[in-house]
């Protein structure tokens, strides 16, 4: 089970991440002044993760219980954070990160 917290202490490790707030004021994570991170909610106040990969449809097919897209953000997938654990958080987040990162800071990130 994951939570924003774990969310924000593997963002933060990744070269060039800032705190920054969606245009609404939820809490996300940038680089270089794109979103890689988002936190959302559900009306419950559940938490959800948004977030970016080149594996969309393997989440989206593999987990569909936890992970999901929406035709409003097409680019972005969407995962309960609750339903995540902290190794594939730490997947998600650096797939995330590198999905939005500029070249330059990709280069120096180890694979």
């Amino acid at each position: 089970m994951s939570t924003w917290e774990d969310v924000g202490r593997i963002a933060l490790e990744l070269p060039g991440t800032v705190v920054s707030q969606a245009h609404e004021g939820s809490p996300a994570y940038d680089v270089q002044n794109r979103q890689f991170a988002r936190l959302r909610w559900d009306e419950t106040g559940r938490e959800i993760l948004q977030f970016w990969t080149d594996d969309r449809d393997a989440l989206v097919h593999g987990r569909p219980d936890t992970y999901w897209i929406t035709k409003a953000f097409p680019a972005a997938v969407f995962g309960w954070l609750d339903s995540i654990d902290a190794g594939e958080l730490g997947e998600i987040i650096t797939d995330s990160w590198r999905a939005r990162a500029p070249k330059r800071l990709l280069k120096s990130q180890p694979e």
